[in-house]
């Protein structure tokens, strides 16, 4: 992911991710259900919930890869071997 001036980092989206996760997670926790409607509301915090969570994990794999790969290539350098 660039860094440019408009970009945020990594660790920037994963923390209004981690805010987030923890707002809808109280959320479905402590809301009250008072009717139907408010069930349905509750289920779709809940649909919300897992894609966020989904979205923060690929990003932590997306960051774990990068640095896998510059980690390679650092060790490609000291070894002297060419692609």
């Amino acid at each position: 992911m660039s860094e440019g001036n408009d970009d945020l980092t990594f660790n920037e989206i994963l923390e209004i991710l981690h805010d987030q996760i923890v707002f809808i997670s109280d959320r479905v926790k402590n809301g009250r259900i008072k009717d139907v409607k408010n069930e349905e509301i509750k289920i779709k915090w809940i649909r919300t919930l897992a894609y966020i969570c989904k979205t923060h994990a690929n990003i932590r794999q997306v960051e774990k890869l990068d640095e896998l790969e510059g980690e390679v290539k650092k060790l490609k350098e000291r070894l002297e071997i060419d692609e």
